[in-house]
């Protein structure tokens, strides 16, 4: 199929713009937009012609309106598909330790909203900047009965804190704390941690990977968006063949279009050893 860009910039009017030019020549499906206040502006416009895939989520859960569909590298879907795996290993008190940064405590909101749904418990939170006292963390933990900590961090900043976390309870987080490089010395202080990432970083000889050209040129960091951009083809071809009940096993996880409207993403369980992240083999 022809393939059109339309470039806009990050403003919600522009984008309603572009996609509107976008609509009234025909498009077949339009891919985009792919910040969330462009999501969040489109699915509440009243405007969807075509049948679109967006790429991020809306800021608050709604129920899309027809012929938009919603699929994204959420940290909040991840959080929650954390909260299941450990509840599922029997797990049931929890310690939430989180980074100040707004998608950190993103991160943490939606892991609790999913662990007391499960009917878990979360026996102390606590947060952390450059000028925390991590000793006194350590010193709180050291006494914890928790079964895991949920560590909502960037790499960074995950590295500061670890070695100062109950070594005897398995810590748990998402994506946000893996940035696609290996590297044995820098990365030892995330040795053990339990997360979820993408076949295309943590399984890279996936069979449904290996399909696809990799761009090693790329940095690590970019090779997410190239693996989006991978399944949001593919769900696309779905949508122009007028298949919309997608059901895939894609580079960034398993995906499986919902009534809602929402592509949901199981992403792969994976652990860092050695200093890289690789998927944690099926029981």
């Amino acid at each position: 199929p022809s393939l059109e860009v339309l470039r806009t910039d990050a403003s919600s009017a522009h984008i309603m713009a572009g996609y509107e030019a976008a609509a009234a020549r025909g498009a077949g499906v339009i891919v985009g937009p792919m910040t969330r206040n462009g999501v969040t502006a489109l699915a509440a416009s009243g405007r969807v012609r075509s049948l679109t895939l967006a790429l991020n989520a809306p800021e608050q859960l709604v129920a899309m309106p027809e012929k938009l569909y919603v699929f994204g590298l959420s940290i909040d879907a991840e959080a929650r598909q954390v909260a299941r795996s450990a509840y599922a290993d029997h797990l049931r008190d929890a310690v939430v330790v989180q980074s100040v940064s707004a998608l950190s405590k993103r991160a943490s909101r939606a892991f609790a909203e999913e662990w007391f749904a499960l009917g878990g418990r979360i026996s102390d939170t606590a947060e952390f900047d450059p000028q925390t006292d991590l000793r006194r963390l350590h010193q709180k933990l050291a006494k914890s009965a928790a079964d895991l900590v949920f560590l909502a961090a960037d790499p960074d900043q995950a590295r500061a804190v670890r070695p100062y976390l109950n070594n005897q309870i398995p810590v748990f987080a998402t994506s946000q704390i893996n940035n696609g490089r290996v590297d044995r010395v820098a990365n030892v202080d995330l040795n053990g941690i339990r997360f979820i990432e993408m076949p295309w970083l943590a399984q890279p000889d996936n069979l449904t990977a290996m399909i696809y050209p990799r761009p090693d040129s790329l940095a690590p960091e970019l090779q997410r968006f190239y693996a989006l951009g991978i399944d949001a083809c593919r769900i696309a071809n779905e949508f122009l063949n007028r298949r919309v009940r997608v059901s895939l096993e894609g580079v960034t996880g398993t995906l499986t279009l919902k009534s809602t409207g929402y592509v949901e993403r199981e992403g792969m369980q994976s652990v860092f050893r050695d200093g890289s992240a690789v998927a944690i083999e099926s029981r």
